[in-house]
């Protein structure tokens, strides 16, 4: 019931710290392998920073079991300090019922989009995994959209979507007009439907800033408009006092 993830600059941000979308992925990769249950929601809380070389201990405790659903906690730290919690539900229940409420953008294809340019050089952090092309960047509108793959993955998952799931910081740096930075202090996730795309939509929709901290949404879509997963975050944002 304890899984390791060894820190390395492949799953950090820019910043030097672990990605918080790369604990919650570790986590519900944790909670999927244990209950042989995919997940349906899970959030994460961050507690505190870690960076390379530390080694993240992945501790799970299951709550509660059921027929068709789990629920369980997977606690992250390094020694005696914590990192983060994540909780989550997984399960499937075989009903008929079934529809998408919801539709994707109208957006052009990626390969009719430019790349994402970044505004400090990022090392060999988890940006350098991804291929990003903007769809939109509209400062002031609360409204950021990209592609997004990642060359390394053989198969999207549940995992992949907490990565992805982990951008509102970029779209809160879009949403105002001053230059800032910002930290997610959670990540929750939760999975719709999981099917084989090249390339997943980011479409992020900033909600509201106030009180030093901002809050919002994604919604992760297949490169065919299916809605794969949403994300929500808030986040602790700061004037941007450059790389």
């Amino acid at each position: 019931m304890r899984w390791y993830l060894p820190v390395t600059e492949g799953i950090c941000s820019g910043l030097g710290s672990l990605f918080g979308g790369c604990g919650l992925g570790a986590a519900i990769e944790v909670m999927e392998r244990v209950t042989g249950r995919p997940v349906v929601w899970a959030t994460a809380q961050y507690l505190n920073y870690t960076t390379p070389p530390s080694v993240l201990d992945l501790d799970l405790h299951i709550g509660a079991t059921g027929r068709t659903t789990t629920q369980a906690t997977v606690t992250g730290h390094v020694g005696d300090t914590g990192i983060l919690v994540v909780n989550g539900a997984l399960g499937r229940r075989d009903l008929p019922e079934e529809g998408q409420w919801v539709t994707a953008p109208v957006v052009p294809p990626p390969g009719e989009c430019p790349p994402r340019q970044l505004r400090f050089d990022p090392g060999n952090s988890i940006s350098t995994r991804l291929e990003q092309r903007v769809v939109a960047e509209e400062p002031g509108t609360g409204r950021t959209a990209f592609w997004t793959r990642m060359p390394e993955l053989l198969e999207n998952s549940a995992a992949s979507l907490a990565v992805l799931g982990d951008f509102v910081p970029m779209g809160l740096g879009h949403a105002v007009t001053s230059e800032i930075n910002s930290n997610s202090l959670d990540n929750t996730l939760r999975v719709v439907r999981i099917v084989p795309t090249e390339w997943v939509l980011v479409d992020i929709r900033i909600e509201a800033v106030a009180n030093g901290f901002g809050h919002g949404h994604i919604y992760l879509w297949s490169d065919d408009g299916v809605l794969m997963g949403t994300a929500s975050q808030s986040a602790m944002i700061r004037p941007w006092k450059g790389s």
